[in-house]
């Protein structure tokens, strides 16, 4: 009867992510790599950039940072993951054109920087540059919000999440 009660009283949380760089954003089907447009590696919003630096879009702790540097999962409030993923086949630059600031283990602000770009080389080396921001790990329904976005100003991605 106890865990009924608790299970009636958890409260939704709302979690609103800044856009991490300045661009124009549209709907994650756009995206060109077929797990992040199917929804296969979370829920989100799908950014073209103008600028070259990636920022943090919340408060968090780094979890994983691809060797490449081309992508970065950050833990956040209650357990809920957020993954930026740079570009289609980003794999093939051998990290080159992307320059992390952050290590694993890390704790971040919004809008500390992340990852910096060289978008001169980067787009010698991959075809598209698309900006996947993803969340996961406990996150019942998302809502992006699409069209130009400023860097580290406008929200992006809200994710709801239950608090336990």
């Amino acid at each position: 009867m106890t865990n009924q009660q608790t299970s009636t009283d958890k409260k939704l949380i709302k979690l609103d992510l800044v856009a991490p760089i300045s661009g124009e954003s549209f709907p994650l089907s756009q995206h060109n790599e077929p797990s992040i447009s199917h929804g296969l590696k979370g829920q989100g919003v799908m950014i073209k950039p103008l600028g070259s630096r990636i920022v943090a879009p919340c408060d968090g702790v780094i979890t994983h940072k691809a060797a490449t540097n081309h992508q970065i999962e950050m833990q956040i409030s209650q357990g809920a993951l957020v993954e930026i993923t740079c570009g289609h086949n980003a794999l093939q630059t051998m990290g080159v054109g992307f320059i992390s600031r952050v290590q694993v283990g890390q704790r971040v602000k919004a809008n500390d920087t992340l990852i910096e770009l060289d978008l001169l080389s980067i787009k010698k080396q991959i075809s598209h540059l698309d900006i996947a921001i993803l969340m996961s790990n406990g996150i019942l329904t998302t809502r992006p919000q699409y069209g130009s976005m400023r860097s580290g100003e406008d929200i992006i991605l809200t994710g709801v999440v239950k608090h336990n």
